[in-house]
């Protein structure tokens, strides 16, 4: 009796299962982690220690003097910096490495976010490959400022809350509550974000009583240390910073602002301006620039705690007509004004970061466009909606701060990412396509356009 063996077919190498779509997709993602790793060596981030990038340095290399400019800044960033400086020693080549991992790092986590969102995976990569070569999201890292520590922290916190959305367990809600609560100490316009992309996951929550409870105690965990912290040097209960002179500068209609402070006979003199005063967001187009004057100083005794803060608010906050000039003047900087420290025009990087700022606006409003015409259907997925009108109000329209370009960056994260889902929600109300819906593993491959069988982890 004789048999013969029928030799299985050879397994088809991983590189031919890629679409060329998706392959143009991955060399352009190449091609900005490439960028993104010369842009660092080129400019190390060492090399450009002057105004807030030199602040920085200055209080994480002395993460224990408690001086009043650290205790104003939200404690995150500080931390994280203080641990690169110890690690890194100032080594320009370790500074380098490390940029330049946080600088890929970031689009990323962003892209962890998209597959958690969208249907197609080739969209996801799309949004990647935009990410990576956006030329805001490169130059930044070659200054030591919030934003590099932000960006990626973001991109975290919302692939954890879509991740948080599908599973539904207390596991991945707090785990979305501890990347959000560090998001929001790194950036206070993460704090009205985190409420809320939380609250949003919350409500279909199944053990609603659970994570409130175990969200309370992480918080408090959190934020009591800090917040004794400051209240002890400056008379303070705020764990994020202190919001007091940012509101103050912004509302005052002022150029500039110098703060005197005193506590137990020591003083501290302080005077800064923003820099988007003396710039021309619509250069060439005009030379329209900010009609601010004056000078605002403010008079602090930190042990009255609050009320002298309060008290220089009030004398100086603008109102009427003047007060809704500041609104639109801040509104016109955010869109348009240059992404300072990261603007210089002799860097490449900077000189297309400059360009790049007119596409925003624009992107915006077609955005709602689209958005509106098929409103409740589009509203299928309200997470991203309404995080952009939650940093509309805050960002652009709240006095919080003068605004400057620089602050625009995660809402260009967020944007790139709401244009690529309502093109996702298209193809899924497309009859000609069969596309597999996020967050709802599928039971086998159906045919498909632009997407992937498995989900995302």
């Amino acid at each position: 009796m004789t048999s013969s063996l029928t030799p299985s077919p050879s397994p088809t190498p991983w590189f031919r299962t890629i679409r060329p779509v998706d392959a143009v997709l991955y060399a352009l993602i190449v091609l900005g982690c490439g960028l993104r790793i010369y842009n660092v060596i080129a400019h190390n981030p060492i090399d450009h220690l002057w105004s807030d990038p030199l602040r920085h340095w200055a209080h994480a290399k002395e993460p224990l003097t408690p001086s009043p400019m650290a205790l104003f800044d939200q404690p995150v960033f500080q931390i994280w910096l203080s641990i690169v400086e110890k690690y890194t020693m100032g080594l320009g080549p370790l500074i380098a490495v490390y940029a330049a991992v946080l600088s890929i790092v970031t689009p990323w986590c962003w892209y962890r976010f998209l597959r958690e969102t969208l249907s197609s995976k080739t969209l996801a990569l799309a949004g990647w490959s935009a990410l990576a070569l956006l030329p805001t999201w490169i130059g930044i890292y070659s200054y030591f400022m919030t934003e590099t520590l932000f960006l990626p922290a973001l991109g975290l916190s919302l692939w954890m809350t879509m991740r948080a959305k599908r599973r539904q367990t207390l596991q991945s809600f707090m785990t979305m509550v501890a990347c959000w609560t560090f998001c929001g100490l790194t950036r206070g316009i993460g704090i009205p974000l985190a409420a809320v992309a939380a609250l949003w996951v919350w409500l279909g929550h199944p053990q609603k009583l659970r994570t409130t409870l175990w969200s309370v105690v992480l918080i408090v965990a959190v934020l009591a240390p800090v917040s004794v912290r400051n209240y002890y040097y400056v008379k303070l209960w705020e764990p994020q910073g202190n919001g007091w002179l940012n509101k103050i500068y912004a509302e005052s209609g002022a150029r500039e602002i110098q703060i005197h402070l005193t506590r137990d006979g020591a003083v501290w003199l302080y005077g800064f301006g923003s820099p988007s005063i003396d710039s021309r967001p619509l250069a060439p187009f005009s030379d329209w620039t900010s009609k601010r004057a004056g000078l605002v100083e403010v008079q602090v005794d930190f042990n009255n705690g609050q009320k002298d803060w309060k008290t220089a608010y009030e004398k100086t906050a603008k109102h009427g007509l003047e007060r809704w000039r500041l609104h639109l003047e801040n509104i016109v900087f955010l869109f348009f004004g240059n992404s300072w420290p990261d603007n210089n025009p002799n860097y490449t990087i900077g000189a297309a970061a400059n360009l790049s700022r007119w596409i925003w606006a624009p992107l915006l409003l077609l955005t709602a466009c689209v958005l509106f015409r098929r409103f409740r259907e589009n509203l299928r997925e309200p997470l991203l909606p309404l995080l952009i009108a939650v940093w509309l109000f805050f960002q652009a329209w709240m006095l919080l701060v003068p605004n400057e370009g620089r602050y625009r960056k995660p809402f260009e994260g967020m944007l790139v990412a709401e244009v690529l889902l309502l093109v996702d929600l298209r193809l899924r109300r497309n009859p000609r396509f069969t596309v597999v819906p996020p967050n709802h593993p599928p039971e086998a491959e159906p045919p498909s356009i632009a997407t992937s069988p498995e989900m995302p982890v």
